[in-house]
């Protein structure tokens, strides 16, 4: 095993607010009920296991395992092995934008599809690649090199671009080979806009007049590349911002409404009971008792 000689002394290197990297780290960053993360993060899993739930989707992560999570996911963590343990990288919001910036654009297929394909299984010779990749971002964190910030950018890219070329070629599969169009070009824009506004603007009007186009024709476009509304999108990720609101047992019923830019208690459960068919009250203890299913 190529990590059996490794200290298991947990180590941290940090490169300003960009990067966090962790050798042996057992706990990741992530909160045991639903949480939008603000951050990338790249896990390759050694020794152990835990739960990882993303979206709606769940998943032991094992040994010989690599975990890509990107800003505005919903995850949470709820089972940790006790021998559990990684190499993780926390990337902060504008050193993973720049890594995804000059390359081609992403089709919004390949952020659908980070949804569920979150965890890829790693080969000897794929694990051979990566402890290189992660030797190479720790080297440039603890060198004196005037640009460590852009050359590890090109490496987060280079892994990007990596995944993104075997998506490229499942979806192929399907989809056969395709330009990208000036359609998803917008759906692309409009998911970005989403995770940075969702919270205090829930009309399509709001990212319409952001795209410079109509509400019809963003409505229009967004179900034409997604299957799914440009409103039902919204509703989808303000639903899962209160889902996740509800199973923090810290916060009461006003101070998730205060965050979710909701006029007051009774406003969010009417928008709440419209779109999941349960009460507040009736999710929060559901979840609470461990009884009840995470409404999709």
């Amino acid at each position: 095993m190529l990590y059996s000689k490794k200290s298991e002394t947990l180590e941290t290197y940090i490169l300003g607010d960009d990067l966090r990297y962790y050798e042996n780290l057992k706990y990741l960053p992530l909160t045991p009920y639903p949480s939008s993360i603000q951050s990338a993060m790249i896990v390759y899993c050694f020794k152990g296991k835990a739960q990882i739930h993303v979206h709606d989707s769940m998943h032991w992560i094992m040994p010989k395992e690599l975990m890509i999570l990107f800003p505005g996911q919903y995850v949470s963590i709820n089972e940790v092995s006790a021998d559990f343990q990684t190499i993780t990288l926390v990337i902060s919001l504008s050193l993973h934008s720049d890594a995804l910036s000059g390359v081609p654009l992403f089709s919004p297929h390949f952020f659908f599809y980070m949804r569920s394909h979150f965890v890829y299984r790693q080969s000897e010779t794929d694990i051979q690649r990566l402890f290189n990749f992660f030797g190479l971002v720790k080297e440039k964190i603890t060198s004196s090199d005037l640009y460590r910030r852009e050359l590890i950018t090109h490496l987060i890219r280079y892994l990007y671009l990596e995944l993104y070329n075997y998506f490229q070629k499942q979806e192929t599969l399907f989809l056969g080979n395709r330009q990208e169009t000036r359609k998803e070009e917008l759906t692309n824009k409009f998911f970005a806009l989403i995770m940075e506004h969702f919270r205090e603007n829930k009309d399509v009007a709001f990212y319409a007049d952001k795209l410079c186009i109509t509400s019809k024709y963003l409505s229009m476009v967004i179900k034409e590349t997604s299957g799914k509304s440009a409103k039902d999108w919204i509703i989808e990720y303000i639903i899962l911002e209160i889902k996740a609101l509800l199973k923090n047992t810290n916060l009461n019923v006003q101070e998730i409404a205060l965050k979710t830019n909701f006029a007051n208690q009774s406003s969010l459960g009417r928008f709440f009971r419209k779109h999941t068919g349960m009460s507040l009250s009736q999710y929060r203890i559901a979840n609470l008792d461990g009884t009840g299913e995470v409404l999709k």
